[in-house]
């Protein structure tokens, strides 16, 4: 019997929407003060210079805000995927802490690689679609976890177990091993690939805002 991961605690946001919808304000508004401010002050500083000065200063003005409101999304959106990602991952955690009760006395007989590596890639999938249904995963971060899943299972189980000349093994072991090493092998790749890829986003929103500083020093 396969039983779905424990549902998340009712005090924190139930679903990637409800997630985004606490992150993306903060995150748009802060883009927005900062790298529109910015870009304001330089404004302010050629103000002086002339009308074609002004209408070309204000119209970086409006790009720099749009940018910022792209780019304050996009790493929004970054944000709430990644505490999405941490909170499965500490679900399917306490959820395989529970696979000894779902089976009986017969099921703890060693049994080659292949049926293991068979029967837990039907769990896994199991647990990652009951998951994204329940929290409203979107389908490219439910892809991204199943695939880091899949590898898991796969990919780091099998050679281990290879490299040692194991050959059979119970599913026990398997339990043990994806609670001590294989589960956080597994979400850290893609917890790493949102992190890096939102602080590539506020990175460059802070040179936009630096650079605009820059030119506001150099003008006034």
């Amino acid at each position: 019997m396969l039983t779905p991961p424990p549902r998340p605690n009712g005090n924190s946001p139930r679903t990637f929407l409800q997630t985004l919808l606490r992150t993306l304000p903060l995150h748009v508004l802060i883009a927005i003060t900062i790298v529109g401010g910015a870009a304001l002050l330089y404004t302010n500083s050629v103000s002086n210079r002339g009308t074609w000065a002004t209408l070309g200063s204000w119209s970086l003005t409006a790009l720099y805000v749009i940018i910022a409101i792209v780019g304050g999304t996009v790493a929004g959106v970054l944000d709430a995927a990644r505490q999405m990602v941490e909170r499965f991952e500490q679900a399917l955690r306490d959820w395989f802490h529970t696979l000894p009760a779902l089976r009986g006395a017969e099921d703890t007989r060693n049994r080659d690689l292949s049926t293991v590596r068979q029967e837990y890639e039907t769990l896994l999938d199991h647990s990652v679609a009951q998951a994204g249904r329940r929290l409203r995963l979107p389908q490219w971060l439910e892809r991204l976890i199943r695939g880091a899943l899949r590898g898991m299972v796969v990919d780091r189980f099998m050679a281990s177990c290879t490299a040692r000349g194991v050959h059979v093994v119970a599913p026990q072991e398997f339990r043990n091993w994806l609670l001590a090493e294989g589960v956080s092998l597994g979400f850290m790749p893609v917890l790493d690939q949102l992190s890096w890829w939102r602080y590539l986003i506020i990175g460059m929103l802070l040179l936009l805002a630096a650079v605009a500083l820059t030119l506001a020093f150099l003008t006034s």
